[in-house]
């Protein structure tokens, strides 16, 4: 892709492992493949391992918290980045966000990083009634709060008698500055907020193409340029697994990724009941209510991943499907591998994994 005037081009394409659902496991066979493939990533030269909060569903609800995944990772890993992606900043104090990365980073020697998200899933905020309506303002207010409250070690805030207070926060953090990512999906309009406020972004293949998204990722550096940032970091979720063959690949896979679909789409379908959710709409729900409709949606997701879309296959064909995405302007791919079930397949597949980097980096 060619980069804005001014611009240099990225050292390569970086890798990390990416957890989100874990919807096949108990907690404690899923906290312990979290830290079975942080060690991995760690011992292999991956860049980074994020974990995200999600709550209340069996989709992803092992992970409420991915300050305290964070401090866990921090424990058994020396080297690579810790993410948290993503942090839904309306739902929590900013200060107390604040407070527990610059705990995970100070554990760590300074590896903390998170992505923040605004939230979409309208039962989610019974953490936090009043702050869905106004959730994308306030999330990008709390990027210049976390930014502020992390480099100068204070907070100013009302306490309960009404008094305007100054704090200071501890511990202090190692890093100068917060590595901050903003997720985005299908929105342009997200994709130019992070480049003028001058954060990474952490996107996905769910919903657009390669093509697609090399166009948000050119407005979005666009942004950053207008703004007088550099050309700052692009991160893209890829459902993973690499195997043998294209076919053991496809035979581990695809049964495991249908089940995840399928519970995705539960997920989203009483997001929508609610009120709330990606879709909204009463055709939302009209569409979603049926069984074989929900067995449609999921074959349709597995065939779209399939078409280059994701991380599944052989070393091979995982490399070339890695190199778009580094034609499209990516910078970081976040492979997603807790969708399998078996932990012995997943650590098997980040060794392959390490594989498919080193082919696309020679």
């Amino acid at each position: 892709m060619e980069q804005p005037e001014g611009q240099a081009a990225g050292p390569g394409l970086g890798f990390g492992v990416f957890f989100f659902a874990a919807v096949g496991a108990s907690a404690a066979e899923t906290y312990r493949l979290m830290l079975d493939c942080a060690r991995g990533a760690d011992r292999l030269g991956f860049g980074f391992v994020s974990t995200p909060e999600r709550h209340f569903h069996r989709f992803g609800g092992a992970f409420p918290n991915p300050a305290v995944t964070s401090a866990a990772i921090a424990a058994v890993t020396e080297r690579v980045q810790i993410r948290a992606g993503s942090v839904i900043t309306p739902m929590h104090p900013v200060i107390r966000v604040v407070e527990d990365f610059a705990m995970v980073d100070a554990m760590s020697g300074g590896r903390a990083a998170m992505s923040v998200g605004s939230g979409w899933n309208v039962n989610d905020f019974v953490l936090a009634p009043g702050a869905f309506e106004t959730r994308r303002q306030r999330m990008i207010d709390d990027i210049g709060a976390i930014r502020e409250a992390w480099r100068t070690g204070g907070w100013k805030g009302e306490n309960p008698r009404g008094e305007q207070v100054e704090l200071r926060i501890f511990p202090r953090p190692v890093s100068a500055e917060p590595e901050l990512w903003i997720t985005a999906s299908r929105s342009p309009e997200t994709f130019r907020q992070a480049g003028a406020l001058g954060t990474n972004v952490l996107t996905h293949l769910e919903n657009q193409d390669p093509e697609a998204l090399r166009e948000k990722i050119g407005m979005y550096r666009e942004a950053r340029r207008a703004a007088g940032h550099d050309r700052g970091k692009v991160t893209v979720m890829m459902h993973t697994y690499v195997g043998e063959t294209d076919e053991a690949a496809r035979a581990v896979a695809v049964p495991a990724l249908k089940r995840y679909l399928l519970t995705a789409i539960d997920l989203e379908s009483a997001a929508v009941s609610a009120g709330g959710g990606m879709s909204g709409g009463r055709e939302g729900r009209d569409f979603m209510s049926a069984e074989d409709a929900r067995a449609r949606l999921a074959e349709l997701g597995v065939n779209r991943y399939l078409d280059g879309n994701s991380l599944i296959g052989s070393v091979g064909t995982c490399a070339a499907t890695a190199r778009r995405l580094m034609e499209s302007g990516a910078d970081e791919l976040a492979c997603l591998v807790d969708f399998v079930d078996e932990p012995r397949q997943v650590l098997d597949g980040l060794e392959r994994l390490a594989e498919v980097r080193d082919r696309v980096a020679r």
